[in-house]
């Protein structure tokens, strides 16, 4: 018999809705849902291979047991419940050894209930999670927090001019982003593009700024000179809801534009016009950019100098431009994730364990509680904390020195879930050395990636078409229905950590049976249930602007904070500046090119969609991007394997010659693993060949003081044939 049902797409953010066509119980069929209000009835080519996912004979569909050796591949599958009473036993054991901050979590992108699992680990008291959002929009959400109560989110219907900074909608959120801006465009909004790449956005750019990678801080400092100076800032925005203006005035005074032209191999008169026409064509959003994430020494000062730029120029929380806070008072009742998190249950000598803390405050529960007392300030149908699985991470490098060498203590356990860190952080080897000295290492996970084959326990996940959840985007909370029950003993996220808990002494925290429960509480307050709120798609509220007229803004000072009192108290540098990236010019005689990594490009979406026939068909090798006179100098031609090296390790791939790139860069494709390759160890299905990682350093020369950010650009490098 054949029937339609609804469900929702995941290999990105967004959360798109999908119909899903069955004969019988198989799923033939998808297409996007034309009622949904986000998509409109549109899918992406990462939405289309969902139904090869959903079925592919590679997917892990029970519990599976390590025996023998770790990492050689020998497994017994065993039931969940076997397979729980085995790891809550264990976690037990190191528990009452090492202590519960022995135990660790590593996430992935933050498309599960990540609420979930910190509400388990501040349950189990341990504050050691940790994962790649160091490196991606949660360092922007922490500092966008301290300096104006929330992370900004671009409305880029109603812009009148966008800046797409270190950003390329086009390759990671075709829909419905990459469709805003071009529609945009085409209505007559000036678009500003600013990327060391030639892109899809570039071409439609207004203006192109080709910014020497990691040196975006410098720029936006010179943006900031160049609108003080000619006074293009709105100033009676400045004077009411800013603190430090003076201060920042002060301190743009010593760079020069001659020197920032020279710093970012943009021209002066190039500088002065982007300013310019974000300055004065209103409203205008400046949209966050992965790009400014991965700068190492310089991502906070990027972050921070973003944050003022939209300040300034009063672009912020207005119709068109990058607004802050919740949307609407309504969606305020809605029991956000930092409320599921219970960070109250985590007692503050447990907090001050957080391994990595000490030293990189901004972004530890130092940071997170000075964010979020003040944040208490203002009703929580304006502004809420920041969650602290996004912005009180214990730091990745830390956490593998301290399983490595038990200081400041050992860390004897992790859970794995949604993530695959032998792909998705830096130091490759680092984190191969940690993994294999745990005494206890659970993977849950959609295949038998490189990370799982090295673990004590693999976990079947359930797919988006087999879990539900809930998604707020801008003025809407929409639902995420499961298409279909699980298939074989596949699980969803909360399944495992509700079970856990129940094992583990948490029985009275988990109350609720199913995800949909959950669902069901979290939006009682709204007075609607889940199953009435997939029955008529979402709940729609207009926008509120210019919140902070009636309620200030979620810092101390109740106005935005240009000087940043927050940064200053954790010993930080409460202005923006910048930073040279820290490799030294004798390297650049050995290592004369700049490598960039982590660009999307479709349908791979970082480390996922390997297996996938039509993906590889697509993307079948490894690519570097090589400008063309700079690869004819070096006799490599296109389609040629190369090696790209720094100081920290090679990898090899495939040259594809372009102009996209300046002649001094190379963009080298991140996540890569081959599937088709033995999983044994050392082999880890070629996990060391083409892996951009092996290639990026975590030292902490390298990284962000305040986050810990490594950097994913900025980095000597040499390419020669293979």
């Amino acid at each position: 018999m054949s029937s339609v049902k609804r469900g929702w797409c995941g290999p990105c953010h967004i959360r798109c809705g999908l119909l899903v066509y069955f004969e019988g119980d198989r799923a033939v069929k998808v297409t996007g849902d034309p009622n949904h209000p986000i998509n409109k009835g549109s899918v992406c080519s990462k939405g289309l291979l969902i139904l090869e996912h959903l079925y592919h004979p590679d997917r892990i569909n029970f519990p599976l047991k390590r025996i023998g050796e770790r990492g050689k591949g020998r497994w017994e599958r065993v039931s969940w419940g076997q397979a729980l009473d085995g790891i809550a036993s264990k976690i037990r054991d190191i528990r009452a050894k090492y202590g519960p901050e022995a135990i660790a979590f590593c996430g992935g992108t933050y498309r599960t209930y990540s609420w979930a699992a910190r509400r388990f680990f501040n349950l189990l008291s341990s504050p050691n999670l940790t994962g790649p959002g160091v490196i991606c929009h949660c360092p922007s959400d922490a500092l966008e927090s301290a300096t104006y109560g929330s992370m900004a989110h671009s409305d880029l219907r109603n812009a009148s001019c966008i800046v797409l900074w270190g950003h390329a909608p086009s390759e990671s959120y075709p829909i419905p982003e990459w469709t805003e801006i071009v529609t945009a465009k085409k209505r007559g909004a000036k678009i500003i593009v600013v990327d060391p790449r030639l892109t899809k956005e570039t071409q439609i750019a207004d203006l192109w700024l080709q910014v020497r990678p990691g040196t975006d801080a410098a720029l936006m400092i010179g943006w900031i000179k160049t609108i003080i100076e000619e006074e293009l800032y709105d100033r009676e925005f400045v004077e009411k809801w800013t603190v430090g203006f003076d201060k920042l005035k002060e301190h743009v005074k010593s760079f020069s534009l001659d020197e920032i032209s020279k710093i970012t191999w943009i021209s002066k008169d190039k500088i002065v016009e982007g300013a310019r026409i974000y300055a004065t064509t209103k409203p205008a959003a400046l949209t966050w950019g992965l790009g400014c994430d991965r700068q190492g020494v310089n991502l906070a000062h990027t972050a921070r100098a973003r944050a003022i730029l939209r300040a300034i120029t009063g672009n912020l929380d207005v119709k068109g431009g990058d607004l802050i806070g919740i949307p609407n008072p309504l969606f305020g009742e809605f029991i956000a994730d930092v409320e599921m998190e219970l960070n109250e249950r985590l007692p503050s000598e447990q907090r001050r364990k957080q391994i990595g803390g000490d030293k990189y405050r901004m972004f530890s529960y130092m940071g997170w509680e000075l964010i979020s007392e003040s944040i208490k300030k203002v009703p929580k149908t304006y502004m809420k904390s920041p969650t602290a699985h996004r912005t009180a991470q214990a730091n990745p490098r830390a956490l593998w020195e301290a399983i490595i060498c038990g200081r400041p203590y050992p860390v004897k356990a992790m859970i794995v879930q949604a993530g695959n860190p032998l792909l998705s952080l830096a130091n490759t080897k680092l984190v191969y050395g940690a993994l294999k000295r745990l005494e206890l290492l659970v993977v849950m996970d959609y295949y038998m990636t490189p990370t799982a084959e090295l673990a004590d326990y693999v976990l079947p996940a359930a797919s988006t078409l087999e879990r539900s959840d809930i998604a707020m985007r801008g003025p809407r909370i929409y639902a995420c229905p499961k298409a279909m029950d699980p298939l074989y003993e596949r699980k969803d996220d909360y399944y495992l950590w509700r079970e856990l808990g129940l094992r583990l002494d948490q029985e009275e925290y988990w109350p609720w049976k199913t995800i949909e429960e959950v669902c069901d509480y979290r939006l009682k307050p709204l007075g609607i249930t889940f199953k009435e709120l997939v029955e008529k798609y979402e709940i729609f509220a207009p926008p509120e602007y210019k919140k902070y007229e009636k309620y200030g803004f979620g810092t101390p000072s109740g106005k935005v904070e240009i000087y940043s009192s927050i940064l200053e108290k954790l010993g930080y540098d409460p202005l923006p500046s910048y930073i040279e990236p820290p490799e030294r010019p004798e390297i650049s005689m050995e290592y004369p090119l700049t490598l960039i990594t982590g660009g999307r490009f479709m349908p791979m979406y970082h480390s996922e969609l390997r297996q996938i026939s039509p993906a590889r068909e697509k993307n079948p090798d490894p690519i570097v991007d090589i400008n063309s006179e700079t690869a004819k100098r070096l006799g490599i031609s296109d389609g040629d394997w190369v090696w790209v090296e720094t100081r920290f390790g090679r990898i090899k791939q495939r040259a594809r010659l372009t102009n996209e790139v300046h002649p001094g860069v190379v963009h080298v494709q991140h996540g890569w693993w081959f599937p088709e390759i033995s999983g044994e160890d050392p082999i880890l299905h070629g996990v060391f060949i083409s892996n951009a990682n092996v290639l990026c350093p975590d030292d902490p020369e390298y990284c962000s003081r305040e986050i810990g950010g490594w950097p994913l650009t900025a980095i000597k490098c040499k390419v020669y044939k293979y």
